[in-house]
């Protein structure tokens, strides 16, 4: 006499019910890692931006014979952003006094734009302020399940980046 498994098909629920979350799991962890790598490399790359301005951007040093530009410090802010477009980054270049007081005229553009700008910059004020934007578009809202109310929305998020500097040089 055969003995019946009982068990017969529990294989493919049981995969159906962790399987399906584990998935979701994998995607959220590879999306939230990948939103972390680019909110660092924004920040390193505003601080590099920042570094070449601080060191470039003195109207006695590099910057009498040289004019430095908006231009200047989003190229360099380009090479470093990688992997986010330069359309996506919305940057703002301030000079500033040490009170964080505006002293001239704030310069905002996307990045595509910044790397043809050749307004001066920092144009001899002894201090600056360079701000960056990403929003970052990520692939998790895809995956949300809805609701009895409506679907779920994510929004995407916008990173911030921030450098205040001294011109050095």
């Amino acid at each position: 006499m055969k003995r019946r498994n009982k068990r017969a098909g529990s294989a493919m629920i049981e995969f159906t019910m962790t399987g399906i979350p584990l998935i979701f799991m994998w995607i959220s962890i590879v999306q939230m890692s990948l939103g972390m790598w680019n909110y660092h490399t924004l920040q390193y790359a505003i601080k590099q931006a920042g570094a070449y301005v601080a060191v470039h951007g003195s109207t006695t040093g590099y910057c009498k014979s040289n004019s430095c530009r908006v231009q200047d410090a989003a190229t360099i802010m380009a090479q470093y952003a990688i992997g986010m477009p330069a359309s996506a980054i919305t940057m703002t270049f301030t000079p500033v006094a040490s009170d964080h007081i505006t002293k001239g005229t704030a310069t905002t553009c996307a990045l595509t734009s910044c790397e043809t700008n050749v307004t001066a910059f920092p144009n001899g004020n002894p201090e600056f302020e360079i701000q960056a934007e990403y929003q970052f578009k990520t692939a998790i809202a895809m995956l949300a399940p809805g609701t009895k109310g409506g679907a779920v929305r994510f929004t995407n998020p916008w990173f911030p980046a921030y450098t205040h500097q001294q011109v050095m040089y």
